[in-house]
Formats: structure tokens, sequence, C-alpha cells
């Protein structure tokens, strides 16, 4: 890989990471701007016009993200993968009547479901075009200097959310609850079809396999994360109801898997996503205003004891406790607070040192 030296090396871990096993130590990915870096980041545009271009016009997001590329050292198992950022549970935009707009952080819905209404999937008769022939571009262009990710289509509940709107949907669960269902399965249909498009889309950059954009992670399969952040609102009763079919079945379709667990008011569904048996991975988001990663420890030593690998984001100054109270196996740490190269590669040097004392 033309920006990652050390790629076959990196690759064995993360094949060994999906099997909650271990090569050498425990994974790592640190990235830093280059010691002789010269990179200047672009300026976002202003208009939702020129937003919208940003993010899928696939030459213009091959010349940018290359010279971010070009000026960024890869430590561990950190490798140059294009995030294709269509927006969360994005696959919602491919549904007829969805209204949204790009804005510099995130993809904006507005609520466009009239009540007893059931999702119709329109495909290419969407955005979903669009998204593919920036894939499609990226895949060609990026072949062997760069992977090309999989989009965060992940959420089923999440994209309904972003259909129907939280206040409504939440009073649905209750009102209306088979409806909810029927909506559900409708969306699950069409995040199958549009994504079985996409894989055979990224497949070949992707020697054969996947990425992932943001969790620096690699399969030699399908694999995706899979999400209902919607979930912070609602009882684990209503989460078995409703959101436990669709991820069992998520689960079974993609070859691996990985839950995004978004904040501590998820904790309380946790049984219930670790007996998804073919989930192999949990990735925990430190949420802004709540407290760190490494203060979750029980809860992280919980996950990694149902045979479950993890995936976490800690500041630098989190990695000795977790590395002391982890195992290595299964593990992948992400770092992305490393001030320059040099520190990114002491970081690795001491995840390995870490690693051996276990």
């Amino acid at each position: 890989m033309l920006f990652k030296d050390d790629w076959d090396k990196s690759k064995q871990r993360l094949e060994a990471l999906w099997n909650n096993e271990i090569i050498d130590r425990a994974c790592i990915s640190v990235t830093a701007l280059k010691d002789s870096h010269n990179y200047v980041r672009e300026k976002m545009p202003e208009s939702p016009e020129d937003l919208f271009h940003y993010f899928t016009d696939g030459e213009w997001v091959h010349k940018r993200q290359m010279h971010r590329f070009e000026n960024t050292y890869f430590g561990g198992e950190a490798h140059p993968v294009l995030w294709t950022n269509f927006g969360t549970a994005g696959h919602a935009k491919y549904f007829k009547n969805a209204k949204f707009s790009f804005s510099k952080d995130t993809v904006w819905y507005e609520a466009s479901m009239e009540d007893g209404e059931i999702p119709e999937y329109i495909g290419d008769d969407s955005i979903l075009k669009v998204e593919k022939e920036c894939m499609r571009y990226l895949s060609k262009e990026g072949m062997g200097k760069y992977f090309v990710s999989v989009p965060d289509n992940c959420g089923i509940i999440d994209a309904l959310e972003h259909l129907r709107g939280s206040s409504d949907l939440l009073f649905d669960l209750i009102d209306n609850p088979d409806w909810v269902k029927q909506c559900i399965e409708a969306i699950y249909d069409g995040y199958i079809q549009s994504s079985e498009e996409i894989f055979d889309i990224i497949r070949e950059n992707n020697e054969g396999g996947s990425a992932h954009g943001w969790m620096n992670t690699w399969s030699p399969g399908k694999h995706q994360h899979l999400q209902v952040d919607f979930s912070v609102m609602i009882s684990p009763d209503m989460f078995e109801e409703f959101a436990m079919i669709e991820l069992e079945r998520a689960t079974q379709w993609l070859d691996h898997s990985i839950y995004h667990l978004d904040g501590q008011e998820q904790i309380r569904h946790l049984d219930m996503i670790l007996s998804l048996e073919k989930l192999n991975m949990i990735q925990w988001t430190p949420v802004a205003g709540q407290p760190p990663t490494s203060d979750f420890i029980p809860v992280l030593k919980r996950i990694q004891e149902a045979g479950k690998g993890l995936i976490l984001f800690p500041k630098k100054h989190e990695l000795k406790i977790l590395l002391e109270e982890l195992s290595p196996k299964g593990l992948h740490l992400i770092v992305n607070d490393a001030e320059n190269e040099t520190e990114a590669r002491d970081i690795v040097k001491f995840v390995e040192k870490m690693s051996c004392k276990r």
C-alpha cells in the first residue's frame, strides 16, 4: 500500500482481532502529521450546494484526501482509508420523499413520513446513484493507494428516526408498535439491497474485503458497524422488542460486525447486545460531557469476559491503565491526540511494551 509500508503485518493483526486473538500486541491505531509535512487543510465551502459536492464529487474528494494521506504518518494498524462520509444512518436518504441537507459536520434530516406510511425504497432514483458513482471513482483512483470505506449506513431504527422524527417515533412505539415493525422491516430490506451494491463496488479496492472509515478496521469479508443511537431514549423492554431482531439479522448477514455503543445510557441494553452470537466487537464511544473511557473499566471487562472484542478511543494518557486492566486480545486502541509523528511512534512502542507484560 502506497502510504503504509508495513500493511501486511497490520493486516494480520486486524484479521486476528476479529477472532479475539493476538499476533504480538494489542492493536493500536495512531496518526499524526509527518514531521516534514506541508499539509494545509482545505477550507470547507459555505453553500448547501457546494457542501453537497464537497462530500459526493469523487474527483474533489480524491484530491483532498490524497493531500492528507501524503502528509500523514500511519502508526500501528492505522492505514489510509477514505471515509465516504455521506451521513450517519445514511440509507435513510434512499427512501421516497426523504428530506435531508449536507452541513459541515453532518447530514440533517427533516421528518417526512406521515402516520401509517410505509417507507418506500427507491434505490438509484435517490441520492444512492450519486454516492455509488462517487465510490466507483474513488475505488478506481485509490487502488493501491488507499481503501474506500463503507458509508455509515448503519442503524435501522436510527434511519426510521430520520424519516419520522424523534418525538413522533417515540409516541409510535407506544401507540402503533405493529406499524413501527413494518417500517423497520422495509428499511432493513432497503439497507441490505443498497449495502450489497456498495460492497460490490468497493470490494476490489479493499483487497477483496471491506474497510471502516473511522474505526481503522479491515475485514476479508463484509463488515460494518451497527448502532441504535435512538436507544438512549427507550427502555430495555422496547430495545428487545424493536431493535434486537434487526441486530440479529444484520450480524448474521455480515461476515464481521461491530456495535457502536454511544454513551453510558446504552449500558442498560448491554446484556442483550452481548447475547448476539455473531457480533464480534463493541466500539465504546466517550461521549462529550460523560466520564472518560478509563472510568468504565468494569463495563469494558464485562464485554471482554463475554467474548467480544473492544474498539476504544482513549486519550493518550489513558493507555497505561487500559493496558494494565484489559486483555490485549481482541483490543483495538485508536488514539487521535498524538501531537506529532515522533509522539505517535512512541505510542506504538509503549503499547508493544505494555502488551508484552500481560
